[in-house]
């Protein structure tokens, strides 16, 4: 994802996603302490009521539930998709993603960086935000003209406050 500079209008500047000390301060200064007790309780109550399974498909349930809420216009292009959902992401005060292809794996990349961070006892990364962002993207992609259907979003990796998730064909 690119930003212009104000100062220079033709420079452009590249967002660093691996500066992780950044990202987790962010991430955790996005989300208001009227909510870090609920959110808490809320994912106590699902770890505890949920197991396993069935805990990732409430957690994508709800991310889908949240495309739902912040609908994206139909994008013709790989940028105006970034563009969308990064205006999207930036109304919730949600983080920003970085879409790509890789081409060799026939997979769409989304790097998402800075997503509300609330660690919990038994889950002080925060991982538990990984699956709501699979089901947000996916429900985005999935509406999207042309999509596929039965193209999964998955985490590929996880590190801070940087989640890398795929959207492609099961290999």
């Amino acid at each position: 994802m690119s930003q212009g500079n104000s100062g220079n209008a033709g420079v452009k500047v590249k967002l660093q996603m691996a500066d992780q000390g950044a990202l987790s301060y962010l991430a955790r200064r996005g989300v208001s302490p009227q909510w870090r007790g609920f959110v808490r309780a809320l994912m106590g109550i699902a770890q505890a009521h949920l197991p396993g399974e069935a805990r990732q498909t409430f957690l994508r349930a709800l991310g889908e539930g949240m495309a739902r809420e912040m609908t994206l216009p139909p994008c013709d292009s790989l940028s105006a998709l970034e563009a969308a959902m990064n205006a999207a992401l930036a109304e919730a005060e949600w983080g920003y993603v970085e879409v790509s292809l890789d081409e060799a794996q026939a997979a769409m990349v989304l790097r998402h960086a800075a997503a509300p961070l609330v660690s919990l006892p038994e889950d002080p990364a925060g991982a538990w935000i990984i699956p709501v962002l699979e089901g947000l993207y996916q429900a985005w992609l999935d509406a999207q003209p042309g999509a596929v259907e039965g193209v999964p979003v998955r985490q590929a990796a996880h590190e801070g406050a940087l989640v890398v998730l795929r959207y492609a064909q099961a290999a």
